[in-house]
């Protein structure tokens, strides 16, 4: 680039947008660009809901992963635009309750916004007793649905709730298996939640499996999320003869747990992953929130220390 007295003249190209920005939001704030480094307008949009929480009870189906949104070329205005990241669901703490559902993350404003609905919680299951197994609920992707085992008259299957709630498109999500449940134990295992790429799997001898998240790399790079993916399913519980741990979904879905040895896992902070069924309290992951501009060189004189801060920072900052 060339010199003159200390000051460093434009180059003689028009702007230049080869170059992006990704601006990342854990917890909600504002977001705002300065007309004078972004072009206005988003390259992408990722918007993920906080995943569904489990019941802390035996025969309890995996949560749902938060609603997955990713929208390209998304027009930013020069005024802050409001981002509301959605918790994760809670855990229910009551037999014959569902896990809570997860909150709702939002990107925009109340008249432009872009909404991804929380995860739906893991349907209750009961283990004896002749109450029969609750469905898993509905959301971004719904949770899967419980086991029940003891008593023939409440065998069947619970349906697992539904994904995409309230219908968007693309599709923000996917159902939940549903749950197994049949007479004398331990022939029952509860369905898996949904992820943003697939259904939760059935329950069956073993706990469905965590319906698979969406790897964002190719839009936003690596060092996002759980390995790249977000929104995954959380795995049901297994009350089958094989024991084995029902898997979560690529995205921070929890595991599921066992009848004989807990081991189901929370969805995990920032993934919207959705919570492992089994007997301890599992709670969803939060949501989260990426923004990729297109970053543009700036016309006009430049000082040294001008210079200098967009080396450091590798943005162009407008001189005062």
């Amino acid at each position: 680039m060339p010199t003159n007295g200390g000051l460093i003249g434009k180059e003689n190209l028009p702007d230049q947008t080869g170059r992006t920005k990704v601006t990342s939001f854990t917890s909600s704030g504002n977001f705002t660009i300065s007309p004078n480094k972004t072009l206005g307008t988003a390259d992408a949009v990722l918007v993920v809901a906080g995943g569904g929480g489990s019941q802390a009870n035996s025969g309890n189906g995996g949560a749902g992963a938060g609603g997955f949104r990713l929208i390209g070329t998304h027009p930013l205005p020069a005024s802050a635009v409001p981002v509301t990241i959605g918790a994760g669901g809670a855990s229910g703490n009551t037999i014959g309750e569902a896990g809570g559902d997860g909150g709702n993350s939002v990107f925009g404003s109340a008249s432009n916004p872009i909404t991804s609905t929380g995860g739906g919680g893991g349907g209750a299951g009961y283990i004896g007793g002749g109450n029969a197994p609750e469905g898993g609920t509905p959301g971004g992707s719904g949770g899967g649905g419980g086991a029940r085992s003891g008593a023939a008259s409440a065998s069947g299957a619970s349906p697992g709730g539904s994904g995409n709630t309230p219908p968007v498109s693309p599709p923000q999500g996917n159902n939940g298996g549903p749950g197994k449940s049949a007479g004398p134990s331990p022939a029952m295992s509860a369905g898996g939640g949904g992820g943003a790429s697939a259904v939760g799997g059935t329950g069956a001898d073993d706990g469905g499996a965590g319906g698979a998240g969406t790897d964002v790399t190719p839009t936003f790079g690596p060092g996002y999320g759980d390995s790249g993916y977000f929104s995954g399913g959380g795995g049901g519980l297994n009350q089958g003869p094989a024991s084995d741990f029902a898997p979560g979904g690529a995205g921070g879905g929890g595991q599921g747990g066992t009848g004989g040895a807990a081991g189901n896992q929370s969805g995990t902070a920032n993934t919207g992953g959705g919570a492992g069924g089994g007997p301890i309290a599992t709670t969803g992951g939060s949501g989260i929130v990426l923004v990729k501009e297109s970053v543009r060189r700036i016309s006009g004189i430049w000082t040294m220390n001008d210079a200098y801060e967009y080396k450091k920072t590798d943005e162009w900052v407008n001189p005062d």
